[in-house]
């Protein structure tokens, strides 16, 4: 068997930056502020820069950085104590969960947000038409759709209540 050193004085598991999470969860929340004036910079104008630009990476980038998000909250939130995980004001609401799809929705916490975006099978967006048919923006909300076992689920993520709580890594 290997040597190995073992530092007790750390916390066991996986150590998170905060600034790290704080920093993605900047990033995130910016994109969806920012896709309306994004957008409006195309005056009308199809196939602008602008609309290029949004169109090519809005989404991409959102799915990126909500998965590293959910990723990094859930090792943290994994590795920290049992007490401040269970408690009602470490593990906040951040939207809507219906399970089985069709149920009544119930509250959709952090922590089960983050396993919903780590399993999420489906995104939908919430999109708001501009002036101009082509001229359309994201709004802060976001729809995913998975199965566990063989349950259908759907969960309405409120992206700044996401970007919010997460900031408030367990240590």
């Amino acid at each position: 068997m290997e040597d190995y050193y073992e530092d007790h004085s750390v916390n066991k598991g996986i150590r998170v930056d905060q600034a790290r999470v704080q920093l993605l969860s900047f990033r995130l929340l910016s994109i969806f502020l920012a896709s309306e004036n994004l957008h409006k910079l195309c005056n009308g104008e199809y196939d602008c820069g602008a609309d290029i630009l949004a169109n090519e990476y809005e989404k991409a980038e959102i799915e990126h950085l909500i998965l590293q998000i959910a990723a990094l909250f859930r090792s943290a939130d994994t590795s920290a104590l049992e007490e401040l995980t269970l408690n009602k004001r470490w593990n906040p609401n951040v939207g809507k969960l219906e399970q089985p799809v069709g149920s009544q929705t119930k509250d959709l916490t952090l922590h089960e947000a983050c396993n919903k975006i780590i399993h999420v099978k489906e995104i939908k967006y919430e999109v708001i038409n501009g002036e101009y048919e082509w001229n359309r923006y994201l709004k802060p909300t976001m729809y995913l759709y998975g199965q566990k076992q063989k349950e259908q689920w759907k969960a309405i993520l409120d992206i700044q209540a996401f970007c919010f709580e997460a900031c408030h890594v367990p240590e």
